[in-house]
C-alpha cells in the first residue's frame, strides 16, 4: 500500500528474526527530498524505497528542529500527489526509538526529535510477526 512506513532499524530483518523485510532501494533523507522536488518524479511506478537519516537532519537543526520538521512536512506534502500516483512505498528507517505520547517522537542521541510535526499522529501497527511500525499516507493525514 502506498505511503510512509516508519520503522526502527532494530525491527528490520536481518537485525531481528522474522523482522520486517527492508526495501532494496536505499537513499539518504536529504537525497530523497531532492529527488521528490524534481519534475517529473524520478522513481518508476510501484517503486519501493528505504530512506534513512531523518534523525540526523533534525538533530543537526537543533535548536530549530521543530521549524525544520515543519519545512520537511511541507516538502513531503507537495510531493504527495506524485508519489501516490506512482503507487510508491517508502520505508523511513529510524536508528533511534520511536515513541508515541501526545505526539510522535524519535529518541536519538538522548534527544527527543519531533517527527510528529512531519508525519502527524499515525497509529502504531504490528505485522504478522509482532514487529511494530507506524503507517501514514503521502498526504500525511491519518483520518
Amino acid at each position: 500500500m502506498p505511503g510512509y512506513q516508519l520503522i526502527e532499524v532494530r525491527n528490520l530483518s536481518p537485525n531481528k528474526n522474522n523482522g520486517v523485510l527492508p526495501y532494496e532501494n536505499k537513499i539518504g533523507f536529504l537525497d530523497f527530498l531532492r529527488e521528490i522536488t524534481q519534475e517529473p518524479l524520478p522513481f518508476p511506478k510501484f517503486y519501493r524505497l528505504q530512506v534513512s537519516g531523518l534523525e540526523e537532519v533534525l538533530f543537526a537543526a537543533r535548536p530549530y528542529q521543530e521549524e525544520m520538521a515543519l519545512k520537511i512536512h511541507k516538502l513531503l506534502r507537495q510531493a504527495a500527489q506524485s508519489l501516490e500516483k506512482k503507487l510508491i512505498e517508502v520505508q523511513i528507517i529510524f536508528r533511534g526509538r520511536l515513541m508515541r505520547g501526545e505526539n510522535l517522537w524519535v529518541e536519538y542521541r538522548n534527544t527527543k526529535l519531533p517527527i510528529g510535526h512531519i508525519f502527524g499522529s499515525p497509529i502504531r501497527q504490528m505485522d504478522s510477526h509482532g514487529n511494530p511500525f507506524f503507517k501514514t499516507n503521502f498526504n500525511l493525514t491519518n483520518g
